[in-house]
């Protein structure tokens, strides 16, 4: 026979090679995988071969009579792989109820029937009229017209292709990990060839009557090799193995029925480095001797049974030392036991055939789970101890949200004895405002199992209110318990805040100054004439604006390091006065005053510090031709309130809302610090600072302090202590300093 070399025959002849390879290899290790899975992806494997080799011989063949014979072949490799895929597709998503006898002889009818027509009477006259070969690209290729049965031969096919790939795209998307990935490669190395084959039909590739469907499967043999190979689509646990068996965080070692090792994750080859795929169970396990006595020769379980399972408690598991020298490992060995060629019979119920594992065992064996509990028996020695000597409040809440267990620590950080606080509800000390959140946080241990981190108040026995850094997490994964651990970062928040403010004054405020100086000093160099006197200003305005940075460095200092001691002090007598001295420093200025006959309140005795740079700022930073600066003190519920107003060109809003929200950014920052110090000062009283905008122009700044012997003193102290520890996030100090002065 005269054979003719056409582009199309390498390619055909990769493609079935491919696929007879796979085909041995599947057969070759068929005992590692599921025997359904196995035969139906021999089955595809071998009639996507036949189809490309028959292929190959019938677009070789140079006469119509070889091209006929071969093309008879061509239709067996295409009628086997119309039902090989489909069966493969629903065993591979365990579809059980499609892979009974008479589905798949129903399945098998039309391709059957197709075939067996065609070697009885011909594909010509069923498939084909007019068969002839023709010159194509210089080379001879069958054309001819398409019979109906041809057509509705291929509509068959096409809707069976179609209904499995909706199949493995539904499995794609609703599953995750490797068994993604297998079902999206599948569907690509299915949907390929259907796809370039309709294509070529239509003559928009290659030529008209050439089939490059099974041409198209030496590239989609690379897809099922990477499926094969690098997601194990035939081990013994195809479908989810690695998303399932290989991630999970416990140890997990398989063994047959001969005491050999055929599977195991990354947790158990940590904890026994010898074990391996093939080798026996004394090898496996040399450094606990105690796990090849559980496991017999013959694949049953020796002793313990099947007696642990995933999640139970390890009291009920066989405890095990694993010899590491100075660092042993504690674990857990719980043994269930497979049995062979069923669907997982004596498997305890978390390994009864779940449809990532599939529904058949080719094989039986045991399948031992290790937990490693190093660190609870550790713990259990130290349990005492630690919880007794904690700097932190370690306390246990159930279900009922009632305190069960609180630490000693409580009365040292909180003031109150565990006695009079256990059987309380867990939210009681904390602030009205943060037990919605705290509430949240609890429910949320409880239902997902998973820690919760909270930041929130807590009331101390003498009224104040401390900030905390909470963590909320189950007990034990089988109890009703969540354990909560407070650490009081009060203190620390106020530390930071006050160390982080400061250094971003010297790191960029001073700093910058500092430069400017010396960048106009060295000006001077070159400008001995009058021109020099513009720049002994500007020289002069900078050392005087280091010099008022300095003292009110030097005031945040004193106010921030001292014990915070109040005085009761006359706000009518403190405001009248520094009024006065401000008219006196600033005669173009215009201020007015109103107060009551005495407004005693209780405050910092820096107050007056605080009121006179709000004052000074109104003056200062005031752009008019007259300043106006209106002054009122009037009684405001259990405390006074000072207002100051001004005509000036306001705050900008940046500058408000660092305030506003008690921290400072990168990008938005307080240009000085007279706002700073007035905050922490009025906060420190117990007070509260607001600011304004006025309209045209101007800005409102008001402080309410509290009187000596008022119930809001108290409060309002408490929640001022609060916000302070929250201030700790507004020293992020900025990069760049403000160009605009403020107050």
């Amino acid at each position: 026979m005269v054979w003719q070399p056409t582009p199309y025959t390498v390619p055909l002849l990769v493609a079935a090679l491919a696929s007879f390879s796979f085909a041995v290899y599947a057969v070759r290790n068929r005992s590692r995988g599921e025997i359904p899975l196995v035969r139906s992806f021999v089955g595809v494997t071998v009639s996507s071969g036949v189809w490309s080799l028959a292929y190959a011989a019938q677009l070789s063949a140079t006469t119509l009579e070889a091209t006929l014979l071969w093309n008879r072949l061509v239709w067996v490799g295409v009628a086997a792989l119309t039902v090989a895929w489909p069966v493969f597709v629903f065993v591979y998503v365990d579809w059980t109820a499609w892979i009974r006898p008479r589905r798949i002889a129903l399945l098998c009818l039309v391709p059957a029937t197709a075939v067996g027509g065609i070697f009885v009477v011909g594909a010509d006259p069923i498939f084909y009229t007019s068969p002839s070969l023709s010159d194509t690209n210089g080379f001879l290729v069958m054309e001819y017209l398409p019979t109906p049965a041809l057509l509705g031969f291929m509509t068959y096919a096409y809707a069976v292709n179609l209904f499995t790939f909706a199949v493995l795209g539904y499995a794609a998307l609703a599953r995750d990990g490797v068994f993604r990935r297998q079902a999206a490669l599948l569907l690509a190395a299915g949907v390929a060839p259907m796809t370039v084959g309709v294509i070529g039909i239509w003559g928009l590739i290659g030529p008209r009557f050439v089939d490059l469907t099974p041409v198209t499967f030496a590239a989609t043999s690379g897809l099922l090799g990477w499926v094969v190979f690098r997601y194990r689509l035939l081990d013994l646990s195809p479908i989810a193995r690695d998303a399932v068996f290989a991630n999970l965080s416990d140890g997990i070692v398989v063994v047959d029925d001969a005491g050999r090792v055929v599977d195991l994750n990354r947790p158990a080859r940590r904890l026994f480095p010898s074990a391996a795929i093939g080798c026996g169970v004394d090898e496996a396990f040399e450094r606990a001797p105690a796990v090849t006595d559980l496991v017999s020769r013959d694949g049953t379980v020796d002793g313990a049974g099947s007696r642990g399972t995933p999640g139970a408690d390890p009291d009920d598991d066989l405890r095990v030392t694993v010899d590491g020298g100075s660092d042993p490992r504690f674990l857990t060995v719980a043994a269930h036991s497979i049995a062979g060629g069923g669907s997982g019979a004596g498997v305890e119920s978390e390994f009864e055939s779940p449809p990532e594992f599939g529904s058949t065992s080719a094989a039986g064996g045991t399948v031992l789970l290790f937990r490693d509990v190093t660190e609870r028996e550790t713990l259990q020695r130290r349990y005492r101890a630690l919880i007794e000597k904690s700097p932190n409040i370690i306390a246990v809440c159930g279900t009922d949200g009632l305190l069960r267990y609180v630490s000693p620590s409580i009365e040292r950080l909180l003031g109150h004895s565990p006695a009079e606080i256990e059987g309380r509800p867990v939210i009681d000390l904390v602030h009205p405002d943060d037990r919605r959140e705290a509430q949240r946080a609890f429910e949320c241990a409880f239902e997902t199992g998973e820690p919760q981190a909270i930041d929130h108040r807590i009331a101390h026995a003498d009224g104040n209110w401390r900030q905390f850094d909470t963590r909320v997490e189950r007990l034990f994964e089988d109890t009703e318990e969540v354990v909560i651990t407070a650490t009081d970062v009060t203190e620390i928040r106020r530390s930071e805040q006050r160390l982080q403010v400061l250094n971003r004054v010297l790191r960029h405020d001073l700093k910058n100054d500092t430069n400017v100086i010396g960048g106009y000093a060295n000006l001077l160099r070159n400008h001995v004439d009058e021109e020099g006197d513009d720049y002994l200003d500007i020289i002069d305005r900078k050392v005087e604006t280091l010099t008022h940075l300095s003292d009110q460095a030097r005031e945040i200092d004193v106010a921030l390091h001292r014990d915070g001691a109040r005085a009761e002090i006359d706000l009518s007598e403190l405001v009248t006065r520094l009024c006065e001295s401000l008219e006196s420093s600033f005669p173009r200025a215009t201020v007015t005053v109103s107060t009551p006959g005495a407004a005693v309140v209780c405050a910092d005795e820096l107050l007056e510090s605080a009121v006179r740079n709000v004052l000074e700022n109104a003056v200062v930073h005031n752009d008019g031709d007259q300043p106006i600066v209106e002054v009122a003190v009037d009684p405001d519920g259990e405390g006074y309130r000072i207002a100051v107003a001004d005509n000036g060109p306001g705050i900008p809003a940046v500058e408000r809302s660092v305030f506003s929200e008690a921290r400072e950014t990168a990008l938005e920052h307080a240009s000085g610090l007279g706002l700073w110090l007035v905050h922490w000062i009025v906060t420190e009283s117990g007070g509260e600072l607001e600011i304004h905008t006025r309209e045209p122009t101007g800005t409102l700044i008001t402080m309410w302090l509290p009187t000596a012997n008022g119930e809001a003193a108290k409060a309002r102290e408490a929640v001022a202590n609060g916000e302070a520890a929250a201030d700790a996030e507004a020293a992020s100090a900025s990069s760049d300093p403000s160009p605009d002065p403020a107050p």
